[in-house]
């Protein structure tokens, strides 16, 4: 069953210029999420996919920053085969376990100077 849809998109350059800053990249991004972005070439593009998809995730499970929810408890990383996958921790956890979430899908896409994704969550 599908508890929840979310989708967001993201212009790259405005990401790229939050890259500037570190602080908003420790508290956005997990040290796996960021080592993860240093193997690409497209840096600003991989964390804006990341980005989209934290916020779909978010969306997706009806809460957000209002509700404790935070961009750091929700690590977006990706398989061997490069198929992307969200890991949650904290309040995003407490959320996932109260919606009874048993599966998360993710799709990540690129294109245009903008990232988008989708996440669906399945109960």
């Amino acid at each position: 069953m599908i508890l929840g849809i979310g989708i967001d998109l993201v212009q790259v350059d405005k990401l790229r210029r939050g890259m500037r800053s570190q602080a908003f990249l420790r508290k956005t991004f997990s040290e796996a999420e960021l080592a993860d972005c240093l193997q690409t070439k497209n840096r600003a593009e991989h964390l804006a996919g990341k980005f989209a998809a934290k916020e779909a995730f978010m969306k997706a499970a009806g809460r957000g920053i209002r509700q404790g929810l935070w961009f750091s408890q929700i690590e977006v990383l990706h398989r061997d085969t490069g198929q992307p996958y969200v890991k949650v921790s904290g309040e995003a956890a407490r959320t996932a376990g109260e919606l009874k979430v048993a599966c998360t899908h993710v799709s990540i896409s690129h294109a245009g100077g903008m990232a988008t994704a989708v996440v669906i969550l399945e109960g």
